[in-house]
């Protein structure tokens, strides 16, 4: 709960070592964090990870920002703090935040939640424009009516989505480089009007709406299923879907591209239907990995049972009809 959270930063003493999602709503938290612990005089290594985790060095006192909690256990210490809104199944012994444990339908992304939790201890309003984009970034004020009213007082949608896009623009041109660089950008801009103005931000947010501008999809559909190829040297899969999603009611996107003998998939919906379960389900019986949450998940599968994840993803989402 909320007060494990609250009551683990007020005792922290030793500096924690992080690790926070390297999508914009991890980069926001973990910049959020990161000034709050600078207010604290506290220091702490940090590190951005994809997810499925592949390594962490543990450290005596560990906090995960936006990792669910399967991950998170299996690099945890005896010290460690989870804030993260990802479906669970079981409650660890230990200091927990997740909004789902007490509504399994909530959706409130990790950078309103860790400022929620910073704020009861220090005033935080300076980095709020920091939690509304990566807000955005995981479409939590298009789920969460908190979230919604969050964002909405500050009166700066336009900038803050875009803020939350230049985030995800750095990511798909340099790749976990570019996490880093926008997380250092992220920490010293004041303003989101600034960030906007940063040169580098820039540059690979124009990258990004070029290779946009220039894409031709192929697309495929079964009954409320949109299966879309994506050839790009940017792995624009999410930017796709999503699209895809605004144009159409009552669907299902399941974008996929090549990575070396895989297919990286990313599923979004506007349905009712939970993509999380159903992908990780359907990627474990293919001997890949999936997960994530009911209207957004991704999955990776070798190209030769890729055949094999359609046929038993459309047969899943038959099931739930």
């Amino acid at each position: 709960m909320k007060a494990e959270a609250v009551q683990f930063l007020r005792n922290l003493k030793e500096n924690p070592k992080i690790i926070s999602h390297n999508d914009a709503d991890g980069i926001c938290s973990l910049a959020i964090l990161l000034h709050y612990l600078n207010k604290k005089g506290i220091n702490a290594n940090y590190e951005l990870t994809e997810v499925p985790i592949k390594h962490v060095n543990k450290e005596s006192t560990m906090i995960f920002l936006d990792i669910s909690l399967d991950n998170a256990l299996r690099f945890a210490s005896e010290i460690t703090l989870v804030i993260d809104h990802h479906l669970f199944d079981k409650r660890p012994d230990m200091p927990f935040y997740n909004p789902r444990e007490t509504d399994e339908k909530s959706y409130i992304p990790a950078s309103y939640l860790i400022y929620e939790v910073c704020s009861e201890l220090e005033d935080m309003e300076e980095v709020k424009w920091i939690a509304c984009a990566g807000i955005i970034g995981d479409k939590g004020d298009k789920n969460s009516e908190i979230c919604k009213k969050f964002v909405d007082s500050l009166d700066d949608y336009e900038n803050l989505s875009l803020v939350s896009d230049h985030i995800f623009s750095a990511d798909l041109v340099d790749n976990i480089d570019g996490d880093y660089k926008a997380l250092e950008i992220v920490k010293n801009a004041k303003s989101a009007k600034e960030l906007l103005h940063d040169p580098y931000l820039s540059e690979c947010y124009d990258e990004v709406q070029k290779e946009l501008s220039n894409y031709k999809n192929k697309l495929e559909r079964e009954d409320k299923i949109i299966f879309v190829e994506v050839e790009s040297r940017y792995n624009i899969k999410s930017i796709i879907a999503s699209r895809l999603l605004d144009k159409n009611k009552n669907i299902i996107v399941v974008a996929y591209s090549t990575y070396n003998d895989a297919y990286n998939i990313s599923l979004r919906t506007n349905t009712d239907i939970n993509l999380g379960a159903i992908s990780k389900k359907v990627a474990g019986l293919c001997g890949g990995d999936g997960g994530g949450h009911e209207k957004a998940a991704g999955a990776k599968v070798s190209k030769s049972k890729f055949p094999v994840f359609r046929e038993e993803f459309v047969s899943e989402v038959e099931k739930c009809a």
